[in-house]
């Protein structure tokens, strides 16, 4: 008797087996449309269209808009948390010269961000819509962050590798300065000269930000 077939015969009935490519596609097309739209212009009907799949494995996958909603902000949690993980790690690196550990972190974040170019869009977007959402956008990918960088930067200042300033404003400065730059680097791309590729753009960005921040030092 072939086994594979008692297996089949044996199974109880139940959901289908997970589909992993289509909620993988799902998730893709609903950030690009959040960050395009928000969460209020989203649709759900055009989400699927986008991912090239039946409206019903929006609800097979996630439930609701919400759902997916929420589920795109734990996948872009998912996929920054190496950088997290590295600005935690910098900025207990006493050991080593504040100036180093900056660079690498700013560097870093500058990588990071290029690998997810809609991040400032998407944030910018649910940010004007205020509610509950920027809430959970605050908790999960806006403090963390914002919390891990902000030591390197006030160490800096007291070391006097950078000016004093107020930190907070310079943190969110920053941070949102380079999200914005590769979510709208469309733009950027009109400017004569304007940098085309992602890698380039990483590369100049980089440059330009740690030429600026240290323009008091010699990198």
């Amino acid at each position: 008797m072939n086994g594979s077939n008692d297996r089949t015969k044996d199974r109880k009935p139940g959901r289908p087996a997970r589909d992993f490519h289509g909620e993988a596609v799902l998730l893709q097309a609903g950030q690009a449309a959040f960050a395009r739209l928000g969460f209020e212009g989203a649709r759900i009907r055009q989400i699927a269209l986008k991912a090239g799949v039946d409206p019903a494995l929006v609800a097979h996958h996630f439930g609701s808009k919400e759902a997916l909603w929420r589920a795109v902000v734990e996948r872009l949690v998912h996929s920054l948390h190496p950088l997290l993980a590295e600005l935690e790690t910098l900025r207990h690196q006493i050991e080593c010269p504040v100036q180093e550990r900056l660079t690498k972190a700013l560097s870093s974040l500058i990588t990071a961000t290029c690998k997810e170019p809609e991040l400032g869009m998407f944030l910018t977007r649910i940010g004007a819509e205020r509610g509950t959402k920027i809430n959970f956008l605050l908790d999960t990918l806006i403090r963390p962050y914002h919390d891990a960088l902000l030591p390197l930067l006030e160490e800096a200042m007291r070391e006097g590798i950078i000016p004093t300033q107020p930190s907070d404003i310079l943190c969110f400065m920053l941070t949102n300065a380079i999200s914005i730059t590769v979510s709208y680097r469309h733009i950027l791309a009109t400017y004569e000269g304007g940098i085309r590729s992602i890698e380039s753009l990483a590369e100049a960005m980089s440059q330009c930000l740690l030429r600026t921040i240290f323009a008091r030092q010699t990198i």
